[in-house]
């Protein structure tokens, strides 16, 4: 069976990524760094999404030696001018995503500048060492409240419009058809059958 290595530490992330793949039929062993038994991680210094995405998969490509894909997304807020942006994971140091969302939500209370969207940027280096890139973004609104529990990080906040829910009120059924990330990996899905 071919391989296929993940360039991600974060759980949900990886388990997303494993579902989208397997819902659109994708038939391969995945791996991540925690089955290397391996915890450093690059430092992202790079200036966009696409940077931070080349940066993780470079690093465990040249690691491990294996076909890699890494992404680097988040979330970018109109009330922000675009922020957190690449620094989304990084956002106020030291709280956890509940703790970051009720601080967002404080912050915005006043606020009608609600616009919002997700963006995720992968990058793949195939076992050739070739680079690919694949992009995608779900625009919404930030919502007044938290809602829903079948999400992570920013998920509870951010409301699609067409359904006046938000993502992890939608959960998985949405998001692996139709998130920033399911966007991303479904072009990369076009690709893989002859890159891998």
């Amino acid at each position: 069976m071919k391989k296929l290595f993940i360039a991600s530490n974060n759980p949900d992330k990886i388990i997303e990524i494993k579902d989208i793949l397997k819902r659109n039929n994708i038939d391969i062993e995945l791996l991540s760094p925690k089955d290397f038994n391996h915890h450093e991680e690059p430092d992202e210094n790079g200036s966009t999404f696409k940077e931070n995405a080349y940066i993780k998969a470079k690093y465990y490509y040249d690691l491990f030696h294996l076909p890699t894909i890494a992404d680097d997304s988040g979330i970018c807020l109109d009330f922000l001018n675009g922020g957190p942006g690449i620094h989304s994971a990084r956002y106020l140091p030291g709280l956890n995503y509940d703790q970051k969302n009720d601080y967002i939500l404080e912050m915005m209370k006043d606020s009608d500048n609600r616009g919002a969207k997700f963006v995720d940027a992968m990058c793949f280096i195939d076992s050739n060492g070739d680079v690919s890139y694949y992009e995608g973004e779900n625009e919404g609104t930030i919502a007044y409240e938290k809602k829903g529990d079948k999400g992570f990080g920013y998920d509870p906040i951010f409301v699609i419009p067409e359904f006046n829910k938000t993502e992890a009120e939608l959960g998985p059924d949405y998001k692996d058809e139709f998130s920033h990330r399911a966007k991303a990996l479904k072009k990369w899905i076009v690709d893989a059958k002859e890159k891998l």
